[in-house]
Order: C-alpha cells, then structure tokens, then sequence
C-alpha cells in the first residue's frame, strides 16, 4: 500500500514579477522590494533566505518561473504559474550574475531581458525537443500498452520539471503543443482498454483478494500494465459516518494473462466498513501530471462497492426461535383486547428473529451496493433519515427486495415475518400483554409512543433498554409499527398488509402485542418500517 506524505517545506520569501511596461495585465502582484525599481523589457527574480547560497539559488529560481510564465501568459492570460525543479534552474540561468543584492546578501534580484530571455529559450527548447520528439514517436509505433504509459509519463514529467508543458511546441514555429499531442495518444490508448473487477458488489471480508484484470476490446490480454487501485470512503443517500476515511491506494501490474489482485486494506479503519473502490490506468501516475492525463485515467475507469464485515451474525443479529405449537392473539390478561385479537393456534417452524428493525444506515448500504437510486420517501428530512434511526417510507416490495438482496449476500434466507412469528418473538416464552410485561408502557418509560416525554418523532433503534423483552428483542413495542407478510382479517384484499407492534405516533394501548392493523402495502408511512427473520 501506498500512502501520501505531507511534503517538507521551506520557509522562504518568493516575489512574483510584472513585466514593466510589456505584461501590465500580468496577474501576479509586483513585488515590494527595496533592491531595484523595476524597468520595461526585462524579467525579475526575487530572492529572500536566511542564507546568501539560498537567497541567490531562490531568485535565480524565480526569475525562470516569472519568465516562463509571462511567456505563457501572451496565449493564456488565465494560466497556473509555472514551476520548475531546482534541477534545470542552472543549465536556464547558467552563470549570470545578480542584478542587485542588499548588504548581508540575503535578499538578492535577477533580471534577463526579454529578447536575450527569448534567444535563450529557442535554444533550451530546441534541445529539449531533440531529446523528447524520439520517445513520442515510440507511442505512435507498435510496442507494449505498460511501455507507451510508461514513455507517456516520462514526456509529461520532464515537460513539467522544464515547465514547458504548455509551451513547448512539436517544432519550432508549430502551434501544436507536445503535452497535448502525447495525451491524444494516450487518449486513443485508454479507449482499446478495458478493465474488469471480478469481485461482484457487495459483501467482502477483511481477508478477500480482488481480482481484476486487463484486455484490449479485441479480448487479448494486456500483460506488464500497472492499475491504480483506490478504496475510500463513499457517498451515501444519508451521512453514516463521523470519522472521515483515509484513501487507500495501491499498484498493481498484470501478468501475462492480464491478470492482478488486489489486497483488501489491512487497517482497522477498514474492518466493518462500506467502501468504493475504484481501478484505473496509470496514464496520470507521474508526481508531475496534466489535467488532461488524469481525464484519460477516467476513460476506462471501473468502480466496485463492497461491504467488508468479517462476520455477518454479529452485523446482522438474531435470536433464534424454536418450532412448535403457539397461541398467538390476546392473553388472558388483556382487557383492552378487541374481539378480532381473538386467541388462535399457531403451527411455526424454527426460525430466528432479528434483535432489532432495519435501520437507516443499514437500508442506505443496500441502496449503496445495489446501484439503487430509489431512496425512501423520508430519506431527506433530519428528524427521519439519521443512520441508527429504522427506515420508514419503505412498501412491502422495498422490504421483500432487502431481504432478497441480504439472503444473496449472505447465503441464508431473510424474509418478512408472519403475523404469528411476529407475536411469538415478541412475547419470549411469555404470556405478557406487552414484550417486557403488562405493565403500562407509561410506567418506567418502556417505549417510544406518543407521549412518552423523550422522543417526538422515531428514536434510535434500542433506546428503551428496559422495554426488551426476555430474549433481548428490542423495539418490538413502539417506535415505528412493522411489516409483516400476513393479512389478518383482510386476506381477500391483496393490497393491505398486517403491521405489528405500534409507533411513536400511537398511544400505549396500540403496542400491545396482540394489536394489529392493516394498511395499504404499496404506500411507505412515516411510522412503519420492518424487520426481518431468517430461516
């Protein structure tokens, strides 16, 4: 893995310069100096040090970066300053001599004119072309795709050190630039490549490998090509996470069949983790690139969106629920049942019911790693869409296709529980009129429900500790109302469906766990959501 270091600077005290009288639209500020007063027709240079060698070296450095960029600055006005490396400042300037210094020498100005400058640079630029017009010509010619990125990257880095990438021209009096004509080839390179991600979206473990691989659009493998991997953090339908993360970038290089793997971050950070992963070309690999090289990295661009979890039952978890023989409706001890809570006898095969309803985050995940852009209804108001709150606005399909989606992740079966499944977890072994006894949700403040002095809109899921029930099932009462698969009462009507458990818009007695109600199973509600069981 490779990781970016924050670069060592140097306190140093740099000037940009006017050309007086010729480039009066410059865009650099002219320098407050006590040295010189500038004149027409030169180039400045400015430097100031705590050393003579380093304030000397500083204004010899600006003076070719003023230069150069007035130079630019006739053909684009709106053009980046141009820097070099330290390297090429001596072989621009060679053993001039300073125009002016102060008494201790640590302030010190350079100054060219501007014809002598131009005589100058014909000559470095026509040297510059005899050594990169070979090597461009090798990525017109046949050879490796990794050796033209490779000849590509050493043209643009070696433009950009000389800061000639947007002067140097192909010949002398052409208009054509040679940093543009190096990234039309390479343009036409990165569209006979395409890149796969063998790994399918979606669920991973911190120890997965992800193969990828690279071939022209002919099928051939494209062998010796180094990609570009990057895992970070992604953008949600709702914020998930405080802590940003930290990009993690790694290079790989094919092998003869075209193929490469790529390890999975071995940071902390990284376990139990959304992700987007993103492979590319490495057209733009070079510290000194264009805007234009890293355009064509894009062109054949592939992204991959997984979910590390390095153990789903702890992610995802259940309490397990033996098969037998149930009543199911109203207890003996509930005097506020109706007559269509009435007891019946349920015949149920082992299944496991999830400790708590899905939440927003988790929904949001889903919709990350399915390419789904059909966010719930409430998903853009902040008293709704915080990530430990249960999603709303969800229908009965929306439900069926999370749980279709968790069971293909997962290789087990996830679906919406029955109205009796539903009532057997939530009593535990009990016969109690609600999941943590009969006593009133009111008493100790065992529920989210309307009046309950703590929430006036749908709380964190498992914020009533106390209201658990003895297999520490949580929010089974209250909160937000819950999907099931029955009908009860209604089965000749195909769009209703039976919800459970009661909301934080309903009063104590609608959480009784006996209570029902059936609503239209197209629509989502800002008070019901859905858990689900695995089987």
């Amino acid at each position: 893995m490779f990781k970016s270091s924050a670069k060592k600077c140097i306190k140093v005290f740099l000037t940009s310069v006017v050309l007086a009288g010729v480039c009066g639209s410059f865009a650099f500020a002219k320098p407050k100096n006590d040295l010189v007063k500038e004149e027409a027709g030169y180039y400045y240079g400015y430097g100031k040090a705590e050393t003579k060698e380093e304030a000397d070296f500083l204004a010899k450095k600006n003076l070719v970066e003023n230069a150069l960029t007035a130079v630019l600055h006739e053909s684009n006005p709106e053009a980046d300053h141009i820097t070099v490396t330290d390297e090429v400042v001596k072989a621009r300037i060679g053993d001039m001599k300073p125009f002016a210094k102060s008494k201790n020498e640590l302030s010190v100005c350079y100054r060219i004119k501007d014809n002598e400058w131009a005589k100058n640079e014909k000559a470095y630029a026509e040297s510059l072309r005899k050594v990169l017009t070979p090597k461009y010509q090798t990525l017109t010619t046949k050879g490796s795709v990794a050796d033209k990125i490779a000849t590509a990257n050493e043209i643009i880095t070696t433009l950009a050190e000389n800061g000639e990438t947007d002067i140097l021209t192909m010949q002398e009096k052409s208009t054509e630039i040679m940093a543009r004509k190096v990234e039309a080839v390479c343009s036409a390179i990165a569209d006979n490549i395409v890149l796969t991600i063998e790994q399918k979206d979606g669920f991973i473990n911190s120890t997965t490998t992800i193969a990828v691989s690279a071939k022209d659009k002919g099928g051939n493998a494209i062998a010796g090509l180094q990609l570009k991997a990057v895992f970070e953090q992604p953008y949600l339908a709702i914020s998930m996470e405080d802590d940003e993360l930290a990009e993690s970038v790694s290079i790989v290089t094919t092998d003869a069949k075209g193929n490469a793997t790529v390890e999975y971050p071995v940071d902390e950070e990284y376990k139990n983790r959304v992700v987007n992963f993103t492979l590319t070309t490495t057209f733009s690999l070079a510290d000194k690139t264009t805007t234009g090289m890293r355009a064509i990295d894009g062109q054949s661009c592939v992204e991959g969106r997984f979910y590390c979890i390095d153990d789903v039952k702890e992610v995802f978890k259940t309490v397990e629920i033996a098969a037998g023989n149930y009543t199911t409706g109203a207890v003996a001890t509930d005097a506020r049942a109706t007559g269509k809570e009435e007891a019946r006898k349920a015949k149920l095969a082992k299944y496991e019911m999830c400790v708590a309803p899905v939440t927003n985050g988790q929904y949001a995940i889903y919709l990350f790693l399915t390419r789904n852009d059909e966010t719930p209804e409430y998903f853009d108001n902040d008293d709704y869409n915080q990530p430990d709150l249960p999603v709303i606005g969800v229908t009965v399909e929306n439900a069926n296709a999370y749980a279709a989606w968790l069971s293909e992740q997962t290789g087990a079966k996830f679906r919406l529980p029955t109205d009796d499944e539903w009532e057997v977890a939530a009593h535990a072994g009990t016969e109690y009129v609600y999941p943590w006894g009969d006593d009133d949700p009111s008493k100790g403040k065992k529920a989210n429900y309307k009046g309950n002095g703590k929430f006036k809109k749908p709380s964190p899921v498992g914020s009533f500790d106390n209201g658990n029930n003895a297999w520490g099932l949580t929010d089974m009462a209250g909160n937000v109302w819950e999907w099931t698969s029955s009908a009860r009462n209604a089965e000749s009507n195909p769009s209703m469906a039976t919800v459970k458990g009661g909301s934080w818009m309903d009063g104590p007695v609608d959480l009784r766990i006996s209570n029902f109600k059936n609503v239209n199973k197209e629509r989502g509600y800002p008070d019901v959501g859905f858990r689900l069981v695995r089987q």
